[in-house]
């Protein structure tokens, strides 16, 4: 069966691709630049350079593809990227999944996000059916995450566009190349430059298992359904530094700032932002969200896909290993167990 994917330069597309070639894929990439895995290459993957927003590059791709696992998007909080995040992550969305349909394609996986999802309540925990009510609480890439996945589901429904939503929770996990906000996040703290923190809640998961959702939502998912690849635990950062300080022995940054004092400041960071022409240090929809204490639930996806995430401490530890095999971290770290 051949199975194109976009993405695949991108931390969760890469290990999509590499758990495809496991479970014997034929493997087709979307890619704009070039691929710098000779392991793929030899093991016969088709190469297609083109965006996606690129109609001329999608019908080659796309032709004689039986499934499509759509991963690419522009991944930044940015409002300096504001029109590419929303060309991308919205207009992109309608303009493959469109083809894809036109070509034949016959299931798609696209990937969306917890952050297309709104509160249930405060503490209260969410799944796939909670309505989005956070416009006011996002920054233009989640709200871009809800267009995209709102936009799917209209395909699924006026025109049969045969769509299935995947969304992640924030990854972590070996492979984090770029780094991404999450894996900085563990540099940072084991390089002792954060100042401080505050006290939001995450879901963290492993990259692995999300990239092997996405392929069992392919497999077993139902269409126009939306399937949540989240981990086990809503943890606060204290929880998660402590995980780090467990791993490493370095401890959490000295300053940990109460919420109620935070979101005065994002505001004064916000009004800075826009007299700089720079993003804030502190967002105010990250304050706003802190303080809704968000906290997501995997059952759907365990019950239908045999969907089971790791612990965790097992991802954690291997992200930090993995860094340090690859020069993101001074040769003074130390691990400490897993």
């Amino acid at each position: 069966m051949k199975l194109a994917i976009t993405g695949a330069s991108g931390y969760i597309g890469s290990h999509v691709v590499d758990r495809a070639l496991e479970r014997g894929y034929q493997v087709r990439l979307l890619v704009r630049r070039e691929v710098k895995r000779p392991d793929w290459i030899r093991r016969g993957i088709e190469i297609f350079r083109g965006d996606v927003r690129d109609d001329r590059a999608l019908t080659p791709f796309l032709t004689g593809a039986d499934f499509l696992c759509h991963v690419a998007g522009v991944n930044t909080p940015s409002s300096t990227q504001r029109d590419n995040i929303m060309s991308s992550n919205v207009d992109g969305v309608k303009q493959i999944l469109s083809r894809a349909h036109q070509c034949g394609v016959r299931r798609i996986i696209h990937t969306g996000s917890t952050a297309a999802l709104g509160c249930s309540g405060k503490g209260l925990m969410n799944n796939e059916d909670t309505a989005f009510n956070l416009w006011n609480a996002s920054t233009d890439y989640e709200r871009s995450k809800y267009l995209g996945e709102k936009a799917s589901l209209e395909l699924f429904k006026n025109q049969g566009v045969p769509v299935i939503i995947a969304q992640p929770a924030a990854c972590v996990g070996p492979g984090d190349v770029k780094p991404t906000y999450t894996g900085k996040l563990i540099i940072d703290f084991i390089n002792r430059s954060l100042p401080g923190y505050f006290d939001i809640r995450h879901n963290f998961v492993d990259v692995r298992d999300v990239a092997l959702g996405h392929l069992l939502a392919l497999e077993k998912g139902r269409l126009g359904e939306r399937y949540l690849l989240c981990g086990d635990d809503n943890l606060l950062m204290s929880d998660y530094f402590a995980l780090i300080t467990r791993f490493t022995g370095i401890p959490p940054p000295a300053i940990k700032l109460p919420l109620w004092m935070v979101l005065p400041m994002a505001y004064g960071f916000h009004v800075l932002g826009a007299l700089t022409h720079k993003d804030p240090f502190i967002r105010v929809s990250t304050v706003k969200r802190a303080l809704l204490d968000l906290r997501y639930d995997n059952a759907k996806a365990k019950r239908e896909l045999g969907y089971a995430p790791r612990p965790l401490s097992v991802a954690l530890f291997d992200e930090i290993k993995w860094f340090m095999d690859n020069g993101y971290l001074p040769h003074s770290v130390r691990l400490k167990g897993s």
